[in-house]
């Protein structure tokens, strides 16, 4: 399966730069029945460090772990991070509730001198980058 671009060309420049193994996590989650969300922890140079997978049992939310994401950022030396959740209904638009999240995200990482670097929302083979939207 390789994820199409809802809106821009230019909204896989992230994904492209993850290694393989990542693209197909996150591949994989595109499709998940129920919503997730994951986290790739990059250093300096853009090499990813770890992921960390939340899942949950409804189908429209999950609830973002910041304590732990920070935590594991903070133990890696992660100075980037990727964030990735999908969207069961097969809509990749992102919700004001994706952007609230988003936002509070980039602003904690941020205080600690980490960039989100990217919030892709994903949906069946569809995908939609904040980064290339101008949103962060």
């Amino acid at each position: 399966m390789a994820l199409r671009h809802a809106v821009t060309p230019g909204e896989a420049k992230e994904m492209q730069n993850l290694d393989p193994a990542t693209v197909q996590h996150l591949q994989t989650l595109a499709g998940a029945r129920h919503e997730s969300v994951a986290f790739v922890f990059l250093n300096t140079a853009g090499a990813t460090l770890g992921l960390q997978h939340v899942s949950s049992c409804e189908m429209a939310s999950v609830e973002v772990p910041l304590r732990s994401v920070v935590g594991v950022a903070l133990a890696m030396g992660a100075r980037e991070i990727v964030m990735a959740h999908n969207h069961p209904s097969g809509d990749p638009e992102p919700t004001a509730e994706d952007f609230r999240t988003t936002r509070r995200v980039a602003d904690v990482l941020s205080s600690l001198g980490i960039r989100l670097v990217d919030h892709l929302v994903l949906a069946g083979d569809a995908m939609v980058s904040f980064r290339a939207r101008g949103l962060l």
